[in-house]
């Protein structure tokens, strides 16, 4: 790369777009002898500031992590000392449950004074969110307690999943990750669990009353493509509002598609039209939508997502689609740039 190369949008959005945390270092060297050359608003220079801030914790937030450290690092999976454990229940007023990270923390700390059953609660939730409401929950700036969870996130799942209570929720959870996220580093972390407990128990109807959706899903994955596309073809096992959200996007159903499915997109291109817009990725479900319809999917979806740019929740995916549809412009450069540095 070349200095004269961040005059181009696409670069831009590629650098700001960058988790900070896996930045390599020779290429934040280059970028800072680019530095200087550059406006004070250029929003490279922008995210180097934000990259470069230092936010000290403070001494109450020092002593948390200090605390919850020891706690996380202990041989211990029970706390029974009771001025600890009322710590601890003081702390699990204070943690939000705004991201993924936040609810892992909240559901070991339960775990660790002996609340099984809303340890359990939390990840059963996530569960049983499609992926697209899991999905929209993502956030760059997550809190103090987000981001020492995510520090300790090989700590906490290895602490979880050798837990002597009953594990079968925990380990759906790590295949809900396993299944339905690309962070490769959380993929990672989610593969050393073993979930060969629950993937033996998928038929049992405990097992499916636990997360129906996903188990569904883990069942059909898991069958050939032939026995796959005839279990699918069982509406009222798998029906189609369910299939939309939990099936379509993760398995080949080109040979699945059907004017069958055309009630169900009509729905979905009316009551959620971003998700119908990731749907549309296949292209023989497109084609099948615009020759039933007379219509293609495409024109006039532009700009309802440069509108969900305002939506803090949808800028994520709304700015994926936009990048992959070729609309970058030093426009979606400034909004990307705000949402991620929030200035």
């Amino acid at each position: 790369m070349n200095c004269s190369d961040l005059n181009n949008v696409t670069y831009q959005l590629g650098i700001i777009l960058h988790p900070p945390e896996v930045v390599n270092e020779k290429f934040l060297i280059k970028l800072r002898d680019c530095f200087l050359n550059l406006a004070e608003n250029h929003p490279v220079k922008r995210w180097m500031k934000w990259m470069s801030r230092s936010n000290p914790l403070n001494k109450q937030e020092l002593e948390i992590q200090s605390f919850l450290s020891g706690i996380i690092n202990s041989q211990f999976n029970l706390i029974t000392d009771v001025k600890v454990k009322n710590k601890i229940i003081n702390l699990l007023y204070e943690i939000p449950e705004d991201t993924l990270s936040e609810k892992l923390l909240k559901s070991y700390l339960y775990l660790m004074i002996g609340n099984i059953a809303r340890s359990d609660n939390i990840l059963k939730d996530i569960i049983n969110r499609s992926p697209r409401l899991s999905w929209v929950q993502s956030d760059f700036k997550g809190s103090f307690y987000h981001k020492l969870s995510t520090d300790f996130a090989s700590q906490l799942f290895a602490k979880i999943s050798r837990h002597p209570a009953d594990r079968r929720i925990f380990e759906l959870f790590c295949l809900y990750l396993l299944n339905y996220y690309n962070d490769q580093s959380l993929l990672d972390i989610a593969g050393e669990v073993d979930t060969s407990s629950v993937e033996s128990t998928l038929g049992l109807a405990y097992t499916e009353s636990l997360a129906p959706s996903l188990v569904h899903y883990l069942r059909v994955a898991r069958m050939g493509e032939n026995n796959r596309i005839q279990a699918l073809r069982d509406l009222k096992e798998y029906p189609l509002n369910e299939q939309s959200y939990w099936f379509w996007p993760f398995i080949n159903i080109d040979p699945l598609v059907s004017d069958l499915m055309n009630p169900e997109l009509l729905r979905i291109e009316k009551e959620d039209q971003l998700w119908f817009i990731y749907l549309m990725d296949n292209e023989k479900l497109a084609d099948s939508f615009s020759k039933r319809h007379g219509k293609s999917f495409l024109p006039g979806r532009r700009p309802y997502l440069k509108s969900q740019l305002s939506n803090h929740q949808l800028f994520m995916m709304s700015l994926y689609k936009l990048i992959e549809l070729g609309d970058i412009s030093q426009d979606l450069v400034e909004k990307a740039t705000f949402h991620i540095t929030n200035d």
